[in-house]
């Protein structure tokens, strides 16, 4: 351990890389933060197995710019959609949590 080494420098050394459990609870908290948000579901489901453009998301979700924004920046941020070339597209996890909440 190094010389001057305190108890919070002792933790964050200690911490490392999640373990596979806390992985797997990792994702099933992010997938109740959307299956329990409608409009989330809602985005997932509008751009379904064809994608969207942001266009076209925004006028068939409704949602203002604000939460429109927050929302898709949420989805892809924890990796269920993703943008190709323009186009806004489910990920594999998108797809499975597609099929199980929409």
């Amino acid at each position: 351990m190094k010389e001057n080494c305190d108890e919070v420098d002792a933790y964050f050394d200690k911490k490392g890389e999640p373990t596979e459990g806390e992985l797997v609870k990792m994702e099933h908290v992010m997938m109740e933060k959307v299956s329990i948000n409608p409009a989330r579901r809602k985005l997932l489901r509008i751009v379904g197995v064809f994608g969207k453009d942001e266009k076209q998301l925004k006028e068939e979700s409704g949602l203002n710019d604000f939460f429109f924004k927050f929302n898709m920046d949420f989805l892809l941020k924890e990796g269920l959609l993703k943008l190709e070339d323009g186009m806004y597209r489910l990920t594999e996890a998108g797809i499975s949590l597609h099929d199980s909440v929409c």
